[in-house]
């Protein structure tokens, strides 16, 4: 008896499935219609006048070419009024009014030194700058392609979801006459199910990549990037002869002389120094018998011990200075590394691009193959469902490869230090 009960019983559960209304119908689809349509030059010109990182960095350049005016001014002479008045018991009050002059004849080339590092630490900093916009650049062109590639993926897994709608209604129609178990339509409901939670996945990974590039821009509204025009890399040996003139490569030479300069500096700290200075006096309360306007000097400083400091300068000056050259050193091998590392990615983004066109072609070939092959009952349903995965798959990677390879150009192009086109 529980024999028979439990046969009746499978016997029911496809007319249960039947019956069920699982829902076909299409998520909430994201328009990039409704958007703000934007390039990708045009976002990188929106960033840079919204980088407070930028900006801050610039300040800095600012402060850098204010020292360097303050160096050049030992140059020239200086000029001060003094005025005073000195009163002493049972002593008249003494009244002082008088311009002093002072110039410095000659420093031990110290100022002329002083001036020539500060010059090029403000050069090494321009140039940090010039690289630090670069790098921005990719910060830029990395959350526009993000974007472009999270709107590409809603397109397709939305049209994937087009698929399994038509493929459920094809399914039902033959269940109806009895060409096709509804197991095949719970299978692809199921499938269909997939693919909706993989679309409001997508859709979440949209409204991040929304926020990003939404910052960096200051934008307020929803953006729509463009695709950006295919282009091809050119010889190696280009890209590895423009990466030794990086603007960071040129701003570490500049801190390599910048430490040179310190280091004659600091070679020179024995040298004398002459100094000339006068007064002229405007007004003097009591005035001298005979009066007098005016007096002068000049004055010469030689160190002649200072205790071992000046040793010790030098020598930290010195370190310094190899420290550099060797900071050069390193900054353009690791700049040839950058760019042949950034090459070989690009190289090998664009074949798997060139790949995944083929395997697109063949995928929907299988696809259609399949159908008409479970129309004459050869292949079952999960065999149409693989393929039609398949070919999900397959657009999706190409997508990301295109977007991918965009990527790679450019950091190849930043990596040599290139203004990116």
């Amino acid at each position: 008896m529980k024999r028979v009960f439990m046969l009746s019983l499978l016997q029911l559960i496809p007319c249960a499935l039947a019956a069920q209304n699982v829902s076909t119908s299409p998520v909430e689809e994201i328009s990039t219609d409704t958007m703000r349509q934007i390039t990708l030059p045009e976002a990188y010109r929106l960033a840079l006048a919204k980088s407070e990182v930028l900006a801050q960095q610039g300040e800095g350049v600012t402060q850098l070419e204010d020292a360097e005016r303050l160096a050049g001014a030992a140059f020239r002479p200086t000029l001060a009024f003094t005025g005073s008045a000195y009163k002493q018991q049972n002593a008249d009050t003494q009244n002082k009014g008088y311009l002093t002059a002072a110039y410095s004849v000659f420093s031990g080339m110290r100022d002329y030194l002083n001036a020539k590092a500060a010059a090029s630490r403000t050069g090494s900093a321009k140039l940090a700058l010039a690289r630090a916009t670069q790098l921005f650049y990719l910060t830029v062109a990395q959350a526009y392609l993000t974007l472009h590639e999270a709107q590409r993926e809603l397109v397709i897994r939305r049209g994937q979801i087009d698929v399994d709608a038509r493929r459920i209604a094809e399914l039902q129609a033959r269940v109806d006459i009895g060409r096709s178990r509804v197991s095949e339509v719970v299978t692809a409901q199921t499938q269909l199910a997939q693919d909706r939670a993989a679309y409001l996945n997508s859709a979440a990974s949209e409204g991040l990549a929304q926020q990003v590039l939404r910052f960096l821009t200051g934008l307020d509204e929803d953006l729509a990037p463009r695709e950006l025009p295919r282009r091809s890399q050119t010889e190696l040996k280009t890209y590895l002869s423009a990466a030794l003139l990086r603007p960071d490569i040129e701003a570490q030479r500049k801190a390599y002389e910048a430490a040179s300069y310190q280091a004659d500096v600091q070679g020179h700290n024995l040298w004398p120094s002459v100094t000339a200075s006068g007064d002229y006096y405007v007004l003097r309360d009591p005035a001298p018998k005979p009066a007098d306007r005016w007096d002068g000097a000049l004055t010469l400083s030689l160190p002649l011990y200072t205790g071992g400091s000046a040793a010790a300068q030098r020598d930290s000056a010195n370190a310094a200075k190899r420290s550099a050259a060797l900071g050069v050193r390193l900054a353009e091998r690791q700049a040839l590394s950058d760019v042949r590392s950034a090459y070989d990615d690009f190289h090998f983004l664009s074949l798997q691009t060139d790949s995944l066109v083929d395997a697109i072609r063949l995928a929907k070939e299988n696809a259609r193959l399949q159908q008409e092959d479970y129309k004459l009952g050869l292949v079952t349903n999960l065999d149409v469902l693989s393929a039609l995965v398949t070919v999900e798959q397959a657009r999706l990677s190409l997508a990301q490869a295109h977007d991918s390879a965009a990527l790679a150009l450019i950091k190849l192009e930043i990596s040599a230090g290139l203004t990116s086109r």
